[in-house]
């Protein structure tokens, strides 16, 4: 029999102790350990606000809590949420504005450590099974991928990059990282690095402004490059360079499929189905194209605009993340409205734990 979410807030509130805050705002009721299994929204909060959170939801019973870190913690997460990994039975929430990376317990939430120094931690992926990587950097300086070891929670290592590095993948044994160009919109290029050595091994030229990527079913890697936007015209933005470019994984070719259009794209998301036959990326729309596919669609699976994008790994569901009504919304992968729940502010990625 399921535990009801009454039963979970008792026996949470039996067991462990929240810290007093002076925040002026209330708990939230939270989970018992056991439980705390499904969608993790990353929330990143109004800028300057420090209200910045994880929404969760629990896929087994519908209940969610907006704020969990504060529910369990009493205290603020931080300014600007960026990004969160999950390592075993840790947690790693890069919170970017705070410059700060908050290591939590997967069981509980509860915090264990937060790094400090970092300048402007953007994206967090597992290297390999003693490390984690943290990109930095917003293109102005400080411009490094760190590595923290997973027994010591310290960071043990750094490797200069160059300007913005953006989103972290792991495949294959090795981790790619897109190179934005950060705030001056300049880099073109997604690098190679061997987590053996922490060495750049491969750079690879794709489209304009690289801010996420993902592998297909045959590990080669799409990128999402945001192009290069020009103001001069402005309310009227116009962009450069942007689309997806495919890296194969076979012959390290990288073939760049140019967007025609670019309209309110978000927060630049690309994602794939569980089994890595089907891409999505979001522009204007939410659009959905074959791993195997020689040219881009012309019209979306999903005509709604998202700040970000999600696939569950366990029904293939897609979530799109509403930054104006602050919630997610869950279609099926025909496109049809299956549910909503509500988020914190400014939510643009879900991170999944089964």
């Amino acid at each position: 029999m399921k535990t009801s979410f009454l039963q979970k807030v008792m026996l949470l509130l039996a067991g462990a102790v929240i810290p007093l805050s002076s925040c002026e705002r209330d708990p939230e009721p939270d989970i018992t350990a056991d439980n705390l299994k499904g969608m993790f929204v990353v929330c990143e909060g109004a800028y300057g606000s420090a209200e910045g959170d994880i929404t969760w939801y629990d896929t087994e019973d519908g209940s969610s809590v907006k704020s969990l870190y504060y529910s369990v913690n009493g205290v603020e997460l931080g300014d600007i949420v960026q990004s969160f990994a999950i390592a075993d039975t840790l947690g790693f929430i890069a919170v970017n504005n705070s410059q700060k990376v908050t290591v939590v317990n997967m069981k509980t939430f509860t915090r264990v450590k937060t790094l400090n120094n970092f300048s402007y931690p953007r994206s967090i992926a597992r290297a390999n099974e003693n490390t984690m990587y943290v990109t930095n950097g917003n293109g102005s300086g400080d411009n490094y991928i760190y590595s923290v070891d997973l027994t010591t929670l310290k960071k043990t290592d750094s490797l200069e990059v160059s300007t913005g590095p953006e989103t972290l993948l792991s495949v294959g044994g090795k981790v790619y990282a897109t190179i934005s160009g950060g705030w001056n919109n300049n880099g073109s290029t997604v690098i190679e690095i061997n987590p053996a050595t922490f060495t750049i091994t491969k750079t690879y030229t794709v489209g304009s402004c690289p801010v996420d990527l993902v592998a297909d079913k045959d590990k080669n890697i799409w990128v999402y490059c945001k192009g290069v936007p020009d103001y001069s015209n402005y309310p009227d933005i116009t962009y450069t360079g942007m689309g997806l470019s495919k890296i194969s994984a076979t012959t390290g070719n990288v073939t760049t499929y140019p967007f025609t259009a670019m309209t309110s794209p978000g927060i630049y998301n690309i994602t794939a189905s569980p089994d890595g036959s089907t891409i999505y990326y979001l522009n204007g729309g939410l659009y959905a194209v074959s791993s195997t596919a020689t040219a881009l669609p012309s019209s979306p699976l999903i005509n709604s605009s998202f700040y970000g994008i999600d696939v569950d790994p366990e029904n293939g569901f897609l979530i799109g993340l509403d930054d104006v009504n602050s919630k997610a919304v869950v279609y099926n992968t025909n496109g049809i409205e299956q549910f909503s729940f509500e988020t914190g502010d400014y939510p643009n990625t879900v991170i999944f734990s089964y």
